[in-house]
């Protein structure tokens, strides 16, 4: 079925979409791609291939919102050495009431 807007070839798949020569026979490119259809801001109606790998269901992590005391102090940190590790990590992180891995 024809779609306006849209090629009747399909656009070559990515690169990390197409199987490998070490696939097992019988893997299809289905296997490893996910395509969908999209319409632009122009109204015409695009295919884009993706990683069938990619989770674009998932929900998004939602962004650390830093105070100013926070900000400071991290810049200051990175200014003295650029990678906390280890109990300076640990510290520095109780110390502003953030988790480690906010503090990297």
């Amino acid at each position: 079925k024809d779609i306006p807007g849209t090629s009747a070839l399909s656009p070559a798949p990515p690169k990390e979409c197409v199987p490998d020569s070490g696939s097992p026979s019988g893997t299809t490119e289905a296997d490893y791609c996910r395509r969908i259809l999209v319409r632009d801001a122009k109204g015409t109606i695009r295919e884009i291939v993706l990683p069938k790998g990619l989770d674009l269901d998932r929900p998004k992590r939602t962004r650390t919102s830093f105070t100013a005391e926070q900000l400071y102090r991290l810049e200051l940190e990175f200014q003295r050495c650029q990678y906390v590790v280890g109990r300076e990590r640990t510290e520095l992180a109780r110390q502003l009431n953030l988790s480690e891995t906010q503090v990297r």
